[in-house]
């Protein structure tokens, strides 16, 4: 008898995890990104936006989907790897690349590697449309390093060091995220470590002092505003009256 309840237990939370998504996609609609829709466009995306870029091969398809609504770094030289990290994942140009013209400029995202996290949070929990939103934010970095110079870009090492400093570079990053169609997959991450994973108490204090929470990015999202990027203030200035968001516009790939 203990046993067949605790086969009922298990079969009644998965089917409540299960219900979880899939109200999730019908919330989303034509803008959750399923890994089906985008898995025979990959020689496509190798094409267009696989130049200067290497990647783990369990997260190749994540990369490149995430690098289709960044068509401004197809040509940019990026690194994703797995690696130790305080952190799911990190941006940052690599040292050597720091003296070097910002346009030969290289950069590095690494992912934590599956089992050590210290966070109790793993890469391997999220959705394809979360982890895609994840890496769209770390794109978003790497998009606000190439307006820096190479003094700025050691500035923001500094600053970053600083709690208000911090949060506003994350905010302002989340932002490029969601002005490059990627709100709903970034919802989807922060809402997932935010309310339903177990992740540590310390990782979710951190998440909640310094990045947009789930209820600002839909709201955002929602208001239909668009934003212009002051890269040299860390800023995002409104410019144009808020539009109604009617669809999902896929830069450079064709569905």
């Amino acid at each position: 008898m203990i046993k067949i309840r605790i086969i009922r237990g298990l079969y009644l939370i998965s089917s409540c995890l299960l219900a979880l998504n899939l109200c999730a996609q019908r919330e989303y609609g034509d803008f959750y990104l399923r890994k089906e829709t985008y898995e025979h466009n990959l020689p496509m995306l190798r094409d267009q936006f696989g130049g200067n870029k290497t990647f783990p091969a369990e997260l190749e398809l994540e990369c490149l989907v995430a690098l289709s609504f960044y068509p401004e770094l197809k040509n940019t030289s990026i690194e994703f790897r797995f690696g130790k990290s305080n952190f799911t994942m990190t941006s940052k140009p690599k040292f050597r690349s720091i003296l070097e013209a910002r346009q030969q400029r290289q950069y590095v995202i690494t992912i934590e590697k599956s089992g050590s996290s210290k966070n109790n949070i793993e890469w391997t929990e999220l959705s394809f449309n979360a982890m895609v939103g994840w890496i769209g934010h770390e794109l978003g970095h790497i998009v606000h390093y190439s307006h820096k110079t190479n003094s700025g870009i050691a500035l923001i090492g500094v600053k970053y060091a600083l709690p208000g400093y911090r949060r506003k570079m994350e905010r302002f990053t989340d932002q490029i995220a969601i002005q490059h169609d990627l709100g709903y997959a970034l919802y989807e991450g922060v809402d997932y470590t935010m309310n339903r994973s177990h992740a540590t108490t310390h990782y979710k204090t951190s998440q909640q002092k310094y990045y947009l929470q789930p209820d600002e990015i839909i709201d955002r999202i929602h208001s239909g505003q668009t934003w212009s990027a002051l890269f040299r203030k860390t800023k995002m200035t409104p410019s144009a009256p808020p539009i109604k968001i009617t669809e999902m516009n896929i830069p450079g790939l064709s569905l």
